[in-house]
């Protein structure tokens, strides 16, 4: 009896759960989990690599967000987050181009060999025509300043094209394992942005 009453002391002295979020909210994340659930079933789920991702905050918010019913939701989760809805949109475009690996090589590029670098940069230059200026070559990243593009390395080992608006480097598609495709994409959606399309 002393036992049944101890475990009951204990049970009031818990902490409260914190408040439930809203409904939309609640809606939204198990859509979200249907969808997740429904693909794993029919052997459209996500790898190894991003189930392990799966469990990453930032990674889930992005996802969610990145879901027709998530946009609504883009300024709670930069204060969750801490940051800026900017930046939030950025990765969600890199979600929606490329998943967790479009992500990935949003934040930053995944380290490329030396060899693989000269090859990727000999690649760039091949496609580059009427080109004014050099490239900048870091590990795993070239950018071209003269055409205000840039390609990166991610960890499925595709390339991702970015194109510079307002001096941040946004995510376009058309990742690809080949960097001098990645590249052309880059140069599209530069193109597709000045056209106004």
């Amino acid at each position: 009896m002393s036992g049944d009453i101890a475990d009951v002391e204990g049970w009031q002295r818990e902490e409260p759960p914190g408040p439930v979020p809203e409904v939309g909210m609640l809606r939204l994340l198990a859509s979200d989990a249907a969808g997740r659930a429904a693909a794993m079933l029919a052997g459209a789920g996500p790898g190894a690599a991003a189930a392990e991702e799966a469990g990453d905050p930032l990674i889930d918010a992005v996802r969610i967000l990145a879901a027709p019913e998530g946009a609504p939701h883009a300024g709670q989760a930069a204060r969750l987050t801490g940051m800026p809805e900017d930046e939030l949109r950025g990765l969600v475009l890199a979600y929606r181009h490329g998943g967790t690996a479009g992500v990935s090589a949003a934040v930053s590029a995944t380290a490329c060999p030396a060899d693989e670098m000269d090859g990727a940069v000999r690649e760039v230059r091949k496609r580059r025509g009427l080109a004014v200026g050099d490239l900048e070559a870091g590990s795993g990243t070239i950018t071209d300043p003269g055409a205000v593009v840039r390609i990166r390395l991610g960890p499925d080992g595709r390339w991702y094209p970015f194109t510079s608006v307002r001096d941040r480097w946004w995510p376009a598609p058309g990742a690809n394992p080949s960097p001098g495709a990645a590249y052309q994409a880059a140069l599209r959606a530069r193109s597709l942005r000045r056209a106004g399309a």
